[in-house]
């Protein structure tokens, strides 16, 4: 273990929020639960619920993006991470709200998703509302219960549970985690964490891949890409990364947490960027080339949208843009 991640394992976490922010946080889901009703009881419901799917689909991503992070660096038993490890757990308690959000999406699920009302006959099998829900449910359930004791196992192995005082129903929750009865070592923790950290990847990229097909792939029913979840997986892992950066110089400049975040560790985190920019570009090639070289109708439609027809084909030049060629220079130099 790193000597920064004994001493974060070791000495009380510092006060990240005050009150005001606190009230301020929840006057903004507050406001955001209004607008979202507002949304749903007016004449462009549909579009409310597609912001509700593509938000969801983003902040679960993360979630699951830190904790994979986590198993990575497990798995290759790597310790250059530090706190940043500890930041990345950190979203991953998102996972119970997830789930609950998810129960919620399904009520507008007639509106989403165009084959429930007009069905695609060769399709029905698969695409039919009942089995949606179900498999759904049962595949973020099992990748989420994975997820959190996963995330379990981490702070037992690290030493955190004991460490951490919060007030409320986190307070609560911590504290019959971590109680005599219930506690394990570290060498058990470690243990659970090398074994639960490939059979979380694993379970990733299957049944994250399931939830890009449904949720996304399948809101244009008639298109099929069988690269599509590896895409998928490999973009929320890019952007999981990206956010985790952000969020790491946000706490250092912010909190006063210098050793979160030293130029050492800001280079290792770029270059994990840096390779998965051209993963994900790599992937969107491998996608987009056999389209283009097939030349099938029921797969180039796709892509015609896109980038021949507007306005989305100047939104498709600038997700290029912000996902490949901006980073890709700039990530190139260490300075940056």
């Amino acid at each position: 273990m790193s000597t920064d991640t004994a001493t974060a394992a070791t000495s009380p976490p510092p006060a990240l929020h005050s009150g005001r922010l606190t009230f301020g946080l929840w006057g903004l889901v507050g406001l955001g639960i209004v607008t979202f009703l507002i949304g749903i009881a007016g004449e462009h419901s549909q579009r409310a619920w597609q912001a509700y799917l593509v938000n969801w689909l983003f902040w679960s991503g993360l979630a699951l993006s830190g904790l994979i992070f986590t198993a990575l660096l497990q798995i290759t038993k790597a310790e250059w991470a530090g706190q940043l490890r500890q930041l990345a757990e950190a979203l991953g308690a998102f996972l119970p709200v997830s789930f609950f959000l998810l129960i919620l999406l399904f009520v507008g699920s007639e509106q989403l998703f165009p084959w429930i009302l007009e069905p695609v006959p060769a399709k029905q099998v698969w695409l039919n509302k009942p089995f949606l829900i179900l498999r759904n449910l049962l595949s973020v359930g099992v990748l989420y219960s994975c997820g959190l004791a996963l995330l379990y196992a981490s702070l037992q192995a690290h030493g955190s549970l004991a460490t951490q005082r919060r007030s409320g129903w986190l307070h609560v929750l911590i504290t019959a985690l971590s109680s005599q009865e219930k506690a394990e070592d570290r060498e058990t923790g470690t243990r659970m964490l090398t074994v639960l950290s490939p059979i979380f990847i694993f379970l990733y990229a299957i049944l994250f891949s399931l939830i890009a097909f449904d949720m996304v792939m399948s809101l244009e029913p008639h298109w099929l890409s069988t690269l599509f979840g590896a895409y998928f997986c490999i973009g929320n892992l890019y952007t999981g990364l990206g956010a985790l950066a952000v969020i790491a110089v946000i706490a250092r400049s912010s909190f006063g947490l210098p050793a979160l975040f030293p130029p050492e560790r800001a280079h290792d985190l770029g270059k994990l960027i840096f390779g998965f920019c051209i993963l994900w570009t790599y992937l969107f090639w491998c996608q987009y080339l056999p389209i283009w070289y097939g030349n099938l109708p029921e797969e180039t439609g796709f892509l015609l949208i896109r980038l021949q027809e507007e306005p989305w084909m100047d939104m498709s030049f600038v997700v290029l843009l912000l996902t490949f060629l901006t980073p890709f220079p700039l990530l190139l130099l260490q300075r940056v």
